[in-house]
C-alpha cells in the first residue's frame, strides 16, 4: 500500500472564502456606515467696491506727503500728527507724554469724513521749517513706537 501524500497548504481554500467574504462585508458595512454626505462649495466672486474718502483738511492747502517726495523749495512747514483720538482726555495724556520727550506738541479738534459730526481730538507736533526738523522729530517718535504721519503745509506767495 501505498501512502497518500497530504499537501501542507498553510490555508485551506475555504478559509481563503472566509476571509474573502468577510473582507467583503467589511467593505461594504463600512461604505454604508462611512458614506458622508460632503458637499463641494464653491464660493461666488465678488466685484469689490472701492470708495475713496478725502480728509476735510485738503481744503485747507494740508497735503498729507511721503518722506520719500521730491521736496521743491516754496514756503512751506511740516506738521506731524502723532495720535487722534475720540475723546480730549486720552489726547491730553498724549499730549502730556510728547511734552516731556521734548516736543511742541498741541491738540487740535477736528472731524472725520466718515462722521462728520463726530468730533476727533488730534495731537499734532510742529511747525516744523525744514524736512530735516520733521524727520529727527519723526525718528524720535518712531523710536518711543508711535507711527506718526507727516502733513507739508504750504502757503503761495
Amino acid at each position: 500500500m501505498r501512502a497518500k501524500r497530504e499537501l501542507n497548504q498553510p490555508l485551506k481554500i475555504k478559509h481563503l472564502f472566509i476571509i474573502i467574504t468577510v473582507s467583503i462585508l467589511i467593505l461594504f458595512a463600512s461604505n454604508l456606515l462611512l458614506q458622508t454626505d460632503v458637499v463641494n462649495i464653491r464660493g461666488k466672486v465678488s466685484n469689490p467696491t472701492i470708495e475713496f474718502l478725502y480728509p476735510i483738511e485738503l481744503a485747507k492747502d494740508t497735503v498729507l506727503i511721503e518722506l520719500e517726495g521730491i521736496v521743491v523749495e516754496e514756503d512751506c512747514e511740516y506738521l506731524i500728527q502723532i495720535e487722534s483720538y475720540g475723546k480730549r482726555v486720552y489726547a491730553q495724556e498724549q499730549l502730556s507724554s510728547m511734552l516731556s520727550l521734548g516736543l511742541e506738541s498741541y491738540v487740535e479738534r477736528t472731524f472725520s469724513s466718515k462722521q462728520p459730526d463726530k468730533p476727533l481730538f488730534r495731537v499734532m507736533s510742529g511747525p516744523y521749517l525744514n524736512k530735516s526738523q520733521v524727520n529727527n522729530a519723526r525718528e524720535l517718535l518712531v523710536k518711543n513706537g508711535r507711527q506718526p504721519l507727516i502733513y507739508k503745509k504750504c502757503t503761495k506767495t
